[in-house]
């Protein structure tokens, strides 16, 4: 609490009041509150500051939802835990902050990705409300090194695709009534382009077929690259017509690629396993699914075999 006797004082001294001074400071720091129990309905109210500044329309009302369009889903955050679920994701953050934590908000501001550095401090907590005050603190070009990490830790460089980390992370969130199939292959005679065309060549291969599949990812169709040579594909609520339907693409893809204008004589091995609910551990699947594709393998390039088969 602020001692209004000294408040008074510093005013009458200085001709300063330190909360339009000092707490509610400037145009460019965004103070503002809301009832968290209402999440997007509830009304945003705008203590000092210009949301102008940050290409938000003034208005009469301004509700939570209001700044929702504003909301840059296409992130590294959002692209590995789903833009369906990253709105929740921001809320729990603004639940779980505290005061000396930073929230990153990636917006689109002026047709420009930026990520605007918010703090939180919630003063109430009943039944009825939940009152969270809010503090813009700054807004950056720069991507936050927390979503850094994510990026670094979710995404493979090279290709784009998933990382094995992703793939873990997301096997996690696998739903217990669903049933899902896996894909686990290695790109047949990969080795041979690197000792022809050297390790440049070999990565390019890579950056290319992983480009392939970024095309084809679908909202439960999704890539990862373990590392090397080594990929999966998670189908998400799918069948074993889909997997095996999936499986000869990807033969195709590999088979398909050229490197430096001559035909790669490469290929794909691929092991398929089912994916039931989510009482599995991790490391036992992905161990399944590696002895599928080796499986796969023994019969010759360029095949497909179940966990059945092993």
């Amino acid at each position: 609490m602020i001692d209004e006797n000294i408040r008074k004082k510093v005013i009458d001294i200085f001709g300063v009041d330190v909360v339009d001074e000092i707490l509610l400071t400037d145009d460019y720091h965004i103070v503002f509150c809301f009832d968290y129990n209402k999440l997007a309905e509830s009304e945003l109210f705008i203590l000092s500051g210009n949301i102008e500044y940050y290409g938000i329309e003034k208005a009469d009302h301004l509700y939570v939802k209001d700044l929702l369009p504003y909301i840059e889903y296409n992130n590294p955050v959002s692209y590995v835990i789903g833009k369906d679920k990253y709105l929740d994701y921001l809320f729990k953050l603004i639940d779980y902050s505290k005061s000396d934590s930073e929230v990153y908000f990636p917006f689109r501001v002026n047709g420009e990705l930026v990520w605007v550095v918010c703090t939180f401090h919630t003063i109430k907590k009943d039944n009825n409300f939940r009152l969270v005050f809010g503090r813009v603190n700054w807004m950056t070009n720069k991507m936050p090194d927390a979503v850094k990490y994510y990026q670094n830790k979710y995404i493979d460089m090279l290709t784009g695709l998933y990382s094995a980390e992703a793939l873990r992370y997301h096997l996690r969130q696998a739903d217990e009534s669903s049933l899902s199939y896996g894909l686990y292959f290695d790109i047949d005679n990969f080795k041979r382009i690197n000792d022809v065309f050297g390790h440049m060549k070999g990565d390019k291969y890579l950056r290319e077929l992983g480009q392939k599949f970024l095309f084809s990812e679908k909202y439960n169709k999704h890539y990862y690259r373990l590392g090397g040579d080594e990929f999966f594909v998670y189908l998400v609520d799918s069948t074993e017509k889909e997997a095996y339907k999936t499986a000869l693409q990807i033969i195709y893809d590999v088979e398909k690629l050229n490197q430096e204008g001559e035909q790669v004589e490469v290929s794909a091995s691929i092991g398929i396993i089912p994916i039931k609910g989510s009482n599995f551990k991790v490391e036992d699947l992905l161990d399944l699914a590696d002895k599928a594709m080796y499986h796969a393998k023994g019969r010759g390039k360029g095949n497909i075999s179940y966990a059945r088969d092993v």
